[in-house]
């Protein structure tokens, strides 16, 4: 897989703290299995008597969460994982479900490319979303990584923003809070997300100084920290001066009011990003067993095929693999 998002001190992944995963994994495993053993595990681990395998990373041969649900009906699909990938994956799931009346696709709220391995792995979910590669630990669990789209990685500004392109020197310059107006003299906010975000991994591995500028910026709590794509969506909004990363196929998908701004004159678009002239981008992946059963195998070759890669190109975003 083409990476460029490879910064593995960066990709702490989405919403990575173990404060934030286990109270996501709460509410995604009562959700989804529902199941009285499942629940009277996780009330331990919230009062403190013992902590989940999924916050831990650690994976207990005799824990209940390696025993598969039978909650789950074989003909309901549920997916879970990264931000990034929910609004191309939703769109693939709902025109998957077209003249298949007998599958039903459920694809949740973000757990972040952590949760979702983590829940895969556990046999929660069937088919987990990720925005960077595995860590190692994660490649040792014997999964699958499955890439299926490319997306083009953004700087993105109020509409407000007079500006249409910048230098990757001048966006350094902004992050390290060097440049703090834009032309017309508006303030630039910048809004930061969390640690470990895969698109400022995308841009740290594309320009490695500016992992350094990010990582000061944290340290100094220079600038507004959003914890998910729908708070950055938000912020970009309603803040005169914003700017934040943000992934093109989600503002060309769901017709955000924000701007992307061209990085030295050149728009993001699949063929920028292919020829190398864009520089920034990440690539979306399922992740799941071996043998996935037969609904999910449906699902994944209805995404390779040929409805899906073209849903993926009018949507912004580029199939993979490339040479299809």
């Amino acid at each position: 897989m083409n990476d460029t998002s490879t910064s593995t001190d960066l990709e702490t992944g989405d919403r990575d703290s173990p404060a934030s995963l286990a109270a996501l994994w709460i509410g995604v495993a009562v959700v989804l299995v529902g199941a009285l053993v499942i629940a009277a595990v996780l009330l331990i681990g919230i009062t403190g008597a013992t902590r989940e395998p999924f916050t831990t990373g650690e994976i207990p041969k005799d824990s209940p969460l390696h025993l598969r649900s039978t909650v789950r009906p074989p003909h309901v699909l549920h997916l879970a994982g990264s931000g990034s990938n929910l609004p191309i994956t939703r769109a693939l799931a709902e025109a998957f479900q077209v003249g298949r009346p007998d599958l039903h696709v459920v694809v949740f709220a973000s757990i972040g490319s952590t949760g979702g391995v983590q829940a895969t792995y556990d046999d929660v979910i069937d088919l987990g979303l990720v925005s960077r590669l595995l860590r190692p630990r994660e490649a040792a669990l014997g999964l699958t990584l499955t890439p299926y789209a490319r997306v083009p990685v953004v700087f993105a500004v109020n509409l407000g923003v007079p500006d249409e392109s910048l230098t990757t020197a001048e966006l350094l310059e902004i992050y390290a809070g060097d440049r703090s107006t834009w032309s017309d003299g508006t303030p630039i906010v910048v809004l930061q997300r969390e640690r470990g975000d895969s698109s400022h991994a995308a841009v740290a591995a594309v320009a490695p100084e500016f992992a350094a500028i990010n990582e000061q910026a944290y340290r100094e709590g220079r600038w507004r920290v959003v914890d998910s794509d729908q708070a950055m969506q938000e912020a970009l909004s309603i803040t005169p001066g914003a700017v934040g990363l943000f992934d093109l196929g989600a503002i060309v998908l769901q017709r955000l009011p924000v701007k992307p701004l061209r990085i030295s004159g050149i728009a993001a678009s699949e063929a920028s990003v292919q020829s190398g002239r864009y520089p920034f981008a990440k690539d979306l992946a399922f992740v799941g067993v071996d043998q996935p059963g037969a609904a999910a195998a449906e699902l994944l070759r209805f995404v390779d095929g040929e409805d899906g890669r073209r849903l993926m190109r009018a949507s912004g975003y580029i199939p993979l693999p490339e040479d299809h």
